[in-house]
C-alpha cells in the first residue's frame, strides 16, 4: 500500500511539460516529424515540396514548399496548441478531409527540437521568419524567401535523451523518411517530390499529376510498363489505380499503398482485400505490387482513431472489402494491352509466366519420422575428404525459383552437439544411395535403417556456408555485361548503408544514376538468378537484420543467397549429383540443420521399419 509521502495533490502540469508529452502522441521519430509537415504542406496546396534530411533526420529537417504561405499573425498562432486553420466546429471535425489540422504538430516539435520557420504568401511583398530555441518563440522578423513555407527543424530530442536512445541508426531513420515519401509521392501525383539526403538526390517526382509516371518513378519503370489499371465505381466508394500481374510479387506488403481520399493508411482489410482479388494465383506469403486510391464519403469513416492518422475506420466494413476486392479480380481476370507509360522510354514487353515448383512433403513415414539424432559412428573405414566447392558447380544449372521458401522467415539457428556432428560426417559419404523419393528426397541405407536427406535443405546448408565464408575462400564472380538495377529510394539508402556488408558476401554494386546502380559482381551462387529480382529479395532480409540492430547482416545474406540459389524440391538428380550432394554434405560444418533450423536429414531407424511391418 502506497505511504502518504507518496501522495500528491492534482496541478497542472506546465506548459512545456504537457507539450513533451502531447508530442509523444506525434512525433515519434524523424520520419514523424516529415509526415506532419509534408502533409501541412500538401494541405496548403503546393504543387512542390522538398524535403532534405541529415543524420538519417535527428540533426537536421528541410520541408520547403511553394504553397500559400502564411502570414505574421498565422505564424505567430501556428505555435499554440490546437491553433488550426481546418476546422472551427464538431460537425467539420467529423467531415475532414485535408491531412491535418494545420499548425496542430508545430508546438509539439518546437517542445522537442529548435524550429525555424520562413514563410511568405504570394501577395506579400517580404516573408516572415520565426525561430523556437528551447520552446521560447522568438518575435517574428521579416526576412527574404519565395511564396511558401519553409519549415527547419534541428537537434531532434535534444532535451529528451530518453527518447533519443530508442532511435534507430541514422540509416534505418533515413529509410523510414524514403518510405514515407514513396507512399506520398504515389498519393499525390500532383505534387512534385524531391528527397535529397546527405548524398545527393534520392528521390524525384515529376507531379505531372500521372499516376503511372509516378508510380516508375518510385517503383521503377520496368515495374510500372507491367502494371494494370484498376477501375471501379459505386454508389458510397471508387477505386482506381495499378496492381501488379501475380508473377510481379514481392516478399512483403511493403509495396502495397492503399490511400484513402488521398491519405496513406494501414489498414489489414484493406490490404486483405487487395489479396484476396488475387486468390490462388499468388504464391503463398507473396504480396503484388499495389497503387490503390479509394474515394469514400467522409460520413463513411473515421479518420482520427489514431493521432497520426495512418489508421482509419469504414463503417460498411464488409462492402468496401468486396467492392475493393472485386475491383483487383475484375483487372486481373481481364488484363488486355498494358498501359503506356509517357515520359519513359518505351520497349516491348511480354510478360513470362512463373515457373513456380511446389514443394511437398513426403508422405511416407511422415507421421512418425523424427530429426536425426544420437547416431551412432559404425565401424567403417576412414573417410576421405573431398571439396565441396564442386557442388555449387555441378548443381549450378538447377532452375532458380522466384520466390523464397516460407522457412525463410523463421530466425537464424541453431547447432547439434559436436559429437553427433562428427559422427554424421564420418558416417554420410560411406552410405549406399538408394535413390530419390518424390524427386525430394534422397534415401540412404543406414546399419540401422534408412536416412532420408532433404536435397534442398542439404544444398541450402553446403551453399550458407560458403556464402558466409566468401570473402576468406574465392573472389566474388565480375558479371560479363555490368547490369543496370533501378532500386526504390528506400531500397538505395539500405544499399548505401550497408555496401560493405554486401561486398564481403560478394555483392558489388557501382552508383549508376539516381537510385540505379551497375551490378558488378554477384555470388558465383546468384550468376543464374535475375539481379533485379536477387537484389530485392536480399535488400528486404537485409532491412529486417537492420531493423533488429543485434542482428548480423552477414549471415542473413549467405542465409538469403543460399535458399535462392539451392536446387528445388522436386528436381530429378543424376547418381552422381546426389553422390556429390552427400559427399558435400559430409563437409560442412553443421550438416543437420539448415540456417533456418531446419533438419537436413530425418531417421527411420530398425525398430520404427518393425513396428510398421507387423514384426513386433
Amino acid at each position: 500500500m502506497a505511504t502518504s509521502s507518496l501522495i500528491r495533490p492534482i496541478n497542472v502540469l506546465p506548459a512545456d511539460l504537457a507539450n513533451k508529452i502531447a508530442a509523444g502522441e506525434v512525433v515519434e521519430r524523424p520520419a514523424s516529424v516529415v509526415k506532419e509537415l509534408v502533409e501541412n504542406s500538401i494541405d496548403a496546396g503546393s504543387s512542390a515540396i522538398e524535403i532534405e534530411v541529415r543524420d538519417g533526420g535527428k540533426e537536421y529537417i528541410r520541408v520547403s514548399d511553394n504553397g500559400c504561405g502564411m502570414s505574421p499573425r498565422d505564424i505567430n498562432l501556428a505555435f499554440l496548441r490546437h491553433a488550426t486553420s481546418k476546422i472551427s466546429t464538431a460537425e467539420e471535425l467529423a467531415l475532414v478531409s485535408t491531412l491535418g489540422f494545420r499548425g496542430e504538430a508545430l508546438p509539439s516539435i518546437a517542445s522537442c527540437a529548435d524550429v525555424e520557420v520562413t514563410s511568405r504568401p504570394a501577395q506579400q511583398e517580404s516573408a516572415t521568419r520565426l525561430i523556437v530555441k528551447g520552446g521560447v518563440v522568438a518575435p517574428p522578423t521579416s526576412a527574404a524567401g519565395a511564396p511558401g513555407t519553409s519549415i527547419i527543424v534541428r537537434r531532434l530530442f535534444y532535451n529528451a535523451p530518453a527518447r533519443y536512445k530508442f532511435l534507430k541508426q541514422s540509416a534505418t531513420e533515413k529509410r523510414y523518411i524514403a518510405e514515407y515519401v514513396l507512399h506520398m509521392a504515389l498519393a499525390h501525383p500532383q505534387v512534385a517530390f524531391k528527397l535529397i539526403t546527405e548524398v545527393g538526390l534520392l528521390l524525384t517526382t515529376p507531379g505531372n499529376c500521372d499516376l503511372l509516371t509516378a508510380c516508375a518513378a518510385v517503383h521503377g519503370a520496368e515495374v510500372a510498363r507491367r502494371l494494370i489499371p484498376v477501375q471501379c465505381e459505386s454508389p458510397f466508394i471508387n477505386v482506381s489505380g495499378f496492381v501488379s500481374l501475380p508473377s510481379e510479387n514481392r516478399h512483403n506488403r511493403s509495396h502495397e499503398s492503399i490511400f484513402v481520399n488521398g491519405r496513406w493508411v494501414k489498414n489489414h482489410i484493406l490490404f486483405s482485400a487487395v489479396e484476396k482479388g488475387y486468390e490462388k494465383a499468388l504464391p503463398t506469403r507473396r504480396y503484388p505490387v499495389a497503387v490503390l486510391h479509394l474515394s469514400i464519403d467522409p460520413t463513411m469513416l473515421d479518420v482520427n482513431v489514431h493521432p497520426a492518422k495512418t489508421e482509419v475506420r469504414f463503417r460498411h466494413e464488409s462492402e468496401i472489402y468486396r467492392h475493393i476486392m472485386l475491383s483487383v479480380r475484375s483487372a486481373i481476370g481481364g488484363a488486355g494491352p498494358l498501359p503506356t507509360l509517357t515520359n519513359v522510354s518505351k520497349h516491348s514487353y511480354t510478360p513470362q509466366p512463373e515457373q513456380i515448383v511446389h514443394s511437398k512433403p513426403a508422405a511416407l513415414f511422415a507421421a512418425e519420422s523424427r530429426p536425426l539424432k544420437h547416431i551412432a559412428t559404425p565401424a567403417y573405414a576412414e573417410r576421405s575428404i573431398v571439396q565441396s566447392d564442386k557442388i555449387s558447380v555441378e548443381l549450378a544449372s538447377a532452375e532458380s525459383d522466384p520466390f523464397l521458401s516460407d522457412h525463410l522467415r523463421t530466425p537464424l539457428c541453431s547447432s547439434a552437439p559436436p559429437s553427433e556432428v562428427a559422427a554424421l560426417q564420418v558416417n554420410l559419404p560411406l552410405l549406399p544411395i538408394l535413390g530419390q523419393v518424390l524427386h525430394t528426397y534422397i534415401v540412404l541405407a543406414a546399419p540401422d535403417g534408412l536416412w532420408l536427406v532433404d536435397q534442398h535443405v542439404a544444398h541450402e546448408r553446403i551453399l550458407y556456408e560458403q556464402a558466409l565464408h566468401h570473402s576468406k575462400q574465392r573472389p566474388a564472380q565480375l558479371t560479363l555485361t555490368p547490369t543496370p538495377v533501378q532500386l526504390t529510394a528506400a531500397e538505395a539508402a539500405l544499399v548505401e548503408s550497408t555496401s560493405a556488408a554486401l561486398a564481403e558476401t560478394g555483392i558489388i554494386l557501382e552508383p549508376f544514376g539516381a537510385n540505379s546502380y551497375l551490378v558488378r559482381a554477384l555470388p558465383i551462387e546468384l550468376t543464374r538468378v535475375p539481379e533485379g529480382t536477387a537484389l530485392r529479395e536480399l535488400l528486404a532480409d537485409v532491412a529486417a537484420a537492420w531493423e533488429n540492430e543485434g542482428a548480423n547482416i552477414k549471415e542473413r545474406l549467405a542465409a538469403n543467397i543460399a535458399c535462392r540459389a539451392a536446387i528445388k524440391a522436386g528436381r530429378p538428380l543424376s547418381s552422381s549429383s546426389q553422390s556429390t550432394l552427400i559427399t558435400a554434405l559430409a563437409n560442412a560444418e553443421n550438416p543437420l540443420f539448415c540456417p533456418h533450423g531446419r533438419p537436413v536429414i530425418i531417421a527411420i531407424d530398425r525398430s520404427e521399419l518393425e513396428r510398421r511391418f507387423g514384426r513386433r
